[in-house]
Formats: structure tokens, C-alpha cells, sequence
């Protein structure tokens, strides 16, 4: 009888033999199955008890924007992202020296928004394969488009327009991103200038003049903010009058002071010892007393780089923005409009709003003035806001003259920011108030954050009574008009007077 050969298997071939007979018997099954429903499970539920994103719900005028804030709600609730996020980023920080999503760190303690980089490094925003792709995802993101029907209604008045699209930190600090040399700008940026000016467009770029102050040994951008210094300013401000023209100037000095302050790129790191690693700095201002004038032949329309040193809530001074020293070039006061972020339409759409309320704010002007950041060319939303100037009929709306005390129904909000998850830690939101001495309704502005904490107003819901105080919106425009606002986007309820509220209880 012959020996049968045994056959040595390699290790692959004894494991897929195994793999057909493990044995798994009935209890490790059942621990096994638990064990990982719970895993999967639990945190869900801790999540639903620790914050519901269900919570931060308001009404979306599309399923689109309402599946998006339900996204961003469940981020900005996280309870992972509460305990980790921190600790890790100073740990990164601090060890590696990086930053996050929005923070780019650079050489020498020189942070950097990273949307302003992207600008530079993105294709050209005017490349048709960039713009459709913005457009499927729900924006207008045809700059030229918009610029130039702004422009025509303007020129149908005989009103100039004077374009200032400031240009980001990256763009002149490219050394301290490890250029070797300045970074180029978008590569359609000299194409929009050219079709500008062809439309009769005036393109104030300071870019070089920038670069130029640098090289004289003056900085022209705060190391941990994304905005200008105070000389930068000053020059632009100077040029821009220049190209006004017709600028009698003021022999007066304004009052000289410092001001010491974190930069806004710093607090995006949200690192609790932030000023050890990233000091604030200081800088001097000059403060000018000049009252904004609504009949002024000039309008200024501008974004966070006008209230910079002007908006005590940015942290930064009063009286010495853009605005007011820009006047004091001219020589005289001017109108502003101004609102943090948003440059491609937030001004467009308060002016907008003004002439379908029936006051035309464009009446005895001859020069628009438009600031944005430059990267809104790239990323901002190019709505149209129509000149349409309205009068004004009957309506069931409060007009308050003098502080009135009410008890109203809310009928609808707009959305509000959560704490440390919008680039301004201030916010004012919209109420439609129902039930108001009967009948009557009101459209009533409100703060709902202030320093990044919400107020009582920001959790209100539809159906909420409420007891609040309502005054004149033209006693608070100048303290909060520049604010970050939403509004609705109902057109009815836009061609109403608004007025300011404050609570006085929830019920």
C-alpha cells in the first residue's frame, strides 16, 4: 500500500480553508451584533441630548438651502467637534504651526485667510467651466454681468461709478507664504479690468501701491487680519478722492490715537490662548468728526475694509474708517452705505431696498464709490438688485414715530448664525410680527448676537408671543445698519418701513 503525500500549504491557502469553517457561536454573535449597534448608535443619541441640530431649523425658501442649513447644523452642534476641535487645533498650532480651514499661517506670525489665497491660486473666475460650476451650485456668479447693469442704471442719472476691489493679503505678502516673488492675481482679473474701464468703469487698483508701501518700510496689512492698516486706508482714501476729483480737502487735523486689537484671521482659530501665540497688535488712528450726509453728491457702498476703524464692534476704533477719512480728502461729508461681507450684493441690495420703500437715495448723486474684497469677483453672489423706485401705498404695517410697547405674535424669522461660526461675531435678524394691536403687523430688526453670544431674540420660533419694545430704525441705522443682517425674502415684506426692537419677555 502506497504512502499518500502529504501536501505542504502556504499560509494563503490554509486561511481561505479556514475561512468556511470559523465558528462563531450564537453568544459572541449576539455580543458582536449589540456591540456594534451600539457603537453605532450611541452617539446619536448623546449628540440629540447634548444639541439637536433640529433645533437650529428655520424656514428655507428652497429644499436646497434647507437641506444645506440642516448640514451646517449638524457641524456647527457637533459634540465631537466641541471637545476635539480646540485641543487639536492647539496642538497643531502650536507644534506644526498650522492652521484650519480658514487659517493659513504664514512666516514670521503672518496669518492669512485662506479664501483669499484661493483666489489667486483658483482658475480664472471667468473661465466658463468655473462659472457654470458656481452656477449649478445655486449662485450668480457673473461679476461683469452684474457690474455692468449697475453700472448703466448709474450712467442713466449721469452718476459715475468708481470700482475698489481691495486686493486680499496674499496678493501683496506673497513672501510670507514662501514666494519667492509677489503672487500673480486671478487670471481673469486683467480681462474684468479691461471690459471695466471699456464699459466706462473706473478700477481703482492699489495693489502695487501697496506693494510699494511696503518696500518703504510702512505695513499695509494687519498681521492677523485679513484687512488693511491704517496708512493703506489713508492712501486709498486719498486716491479715491483723486479719482472723484472736484476735492476741496480739509486743513483740520483729526485727533491721533492708538488702538490695540486681535485680528480677525486670529480669532477664526478659536484657540483659547490665541494672543500668546499670535500677540495683538497696535496700530494709530486718526478720528475725524464728520456726519455721514445722506444728500451728498457721493455715495460710498462698501464691505468690512470700510468699517474697519470706523465699527466699534469690529474691535478696531471709531471715526477713522474709510468713510470718514475719505470725506475728510474731499473736504466734505458723504452718503455710506456699508455692511460686512458680502460685497457683491449686500450694498447693492439695502439701496435696492430703499427705493422700493419709495426713497430714492441715488437723488442728487454724481459719483458712486464701490469697495469689495477682490475675492468676491470669485466667490461672491452676483444677484441683481433693481433701481425700481416705488411709492409708497397703505399698509396694515406699524410705522413707529416714538418707543411703543407691544405684544405680538412672531409670524416669521430669518436665519441667525451660530457662535464662532460666521466671520463677524455680531448679527441682526428680521421678525414679521403678527397681531399687533389687533390686526396690524410690523417688520422689526433685532440683534440676535452680540460678541458671539445669542440673544433671547435669536431663539425665537414661529407662533412664539412675545412682549417687545419697538422704536424708529433711523435712531439705530447708524449704530447697526453696518451690521452682518438677514432679511427676507419676501418681497412684500420688503417694501415695508422696518422699525428696531428690543424684547422685554418671551412668553
Amino acid at each position: 500500500m502506497s504512502e499518500v503525500k502529504k501536501v505542504k500549504l502556504s499560509r494563503e491557502e490554509i486561511a481561505k480553508r479556514e475561512i468556511g469553517v470559523t465558528e462563531v457561536s450564537k453568544a459572541q454573535k449576539l455580543f458582536l451584533s449589540i456591540f456594534f449597534l451600539l457603537i453605532i448608535g450611541i452617539y446619536p443619541c448623546i449628540q440629540f441630548v447634548y444639541s439637536s441640530p433640529l433645533k437650529e431649523i428655520r424656514p428655507a425658501a428652497t429644499a436646497q438651502k434647507a437641506f444645506k442649513q440642516y448640514e451646517t447644523a449638524i457641524e456647527d452642534t457637533s459634540l465631537l467637534r466641541a471637545v476635539l476641535l480646540t485641543p487639536a487645533q492647539e496642538f497643531l498650532t502650536k507644534c506644526f504651526r498650522t492652521g484650519n480651514e480658514k487659517v493659513i499661517v504664514g512666516r514670521d506670525g503672518w496669518l492669512f485667510y485662506s479664501g483669499d489665497y484661493d483666489y489667486l491660486v483658483n482658475p480664472g473666475f471667468l473661465q466658463a467651466g468655473r462659472m457654470h460650476k458656481r452656477d449649478l451650485a445655486g449662485a450668480h456668479p457673473d461679476a461683469v454681468a452684474a457690474i455692468k447693469k449697475f453700472a448703466d442704471d448709474l450712467k442713466k442719472r449721469d452718476i459715475r461709478l468708481i470700482l475698489i476691489p481691495v486686493p486680499g493679503k496674499p496678493l501683496v505678502y506673497g513672501d510670507k507664504l514662501g514666494a519667492s516673488d509677489k503672487l500673480g492675481n486671478n487670471k481673469s482679473f486683467a480681462d474684468f479690468k479691461e471690459m471695466m474701464e471699456r464699459f466706462g468703469v473706473t478700477v481703482l487698483d492699489f495693489t502695487e501701491d501697496f506693494i510699494a508701501m511696503r518696500k518703504d518700510g510702512l505695513e499695509s496689512y494687519l498681521k492677523t487680519d485679513t484687512h488693511w492698516t491704517p496708512a493703506a486706508m489713508q492712501l486709498a482714501a486719498k486716491k479715491t478722492a483723486e479719482a472723484i476729483g472736484d476735492a476741496e480737502g480739509n486743513g483740520e487735523d483729526g485727533a491721533k490715537t492708538t488702538i490695540t486689537a486681535r485680528g480677525d484671521i486670529a480669532n477664526m482659530l478659536k484657540l483659547p490662548d490665541v494672543d500668546d501665540i499670535f500677540p495683538k497688535q497696535t496700530v494709530e488712528v486718526v478720528q475725524y468728526d464728520i456726519i455721514q450726509d445722506r444728500t451728498s453728491d457721493v455715495l460710498l457702498l462698501g464691505d468690512s475694509f470700510t468699517n474697519i476703524f470706523s465699527l466699534d464692534v469690529m474691535g478696531w476704533g471709531t471715526r477713522a474708517g474709510f468713510a470718514e477719512t475719505l470725506a475728510h480728502e474731499l473736504g466734505r461729508p458723504i452718503d455710506v452705505i456699508a455692511r460686512n461681507d458680502a460685497g457683491a450684493h449686500a450694498t447693492r441690495d439695502v439701496l435696492s431696498t430703499e427705493f422700493l420703500r419709495g426713497r430714492d437715495r441715488l437723488e442728487g448723486k454724481k459719483v458712486v464709490v464701490w469697495e469689495f474684497a477682490i475675492r468676491e469677483l470669485a466667490v461672491g453672489d452676483w444677484t441683481d438688485s433693481p433701481l425700481e423706485l416705488k411709492e409708497r401705498g397703505e399698509s396694515d404695517f406699524l410705522t413707529i414715530e416714538e418707543p411703543k410697547t407691544v405684544t405680538a405674535t412672531v409670524l416669521a424669522v430669518t436665519s441667525v448664525p451660530r457662535p464662532n461660526s460666521a466671520p463677524y461675531k455680531d448679527h441682526v435678524m428680521s421678525l414679521h410680527l403678527g397681531d399687533i394691536d389687533g390686526n396690524a403687523e410690523a417688520l422689526v430688526y433685532i440683534a440676535s448676537m452680540r460678541d458671539n453670544v445669542w440673544t433671547d431674540a435669536a431663539r425665537l420660533r414661529i407662533g412664539d408671543t412675545v412682549s417687545i419694545t419697538l422704536k424708529p430704525w433711523s435712531d439705530f441705522e447708524e449704530e447697526y445698519g453696518s451690521w452682518n443682517r438677514s432679511e427676507f425674502e419676501d418681497g412684500d415684506l420688503i417694501l415695508q418701513e422696518p422699525c428696531w426692537g428690543e424684547l422685554v419677555t418671551d412668553k
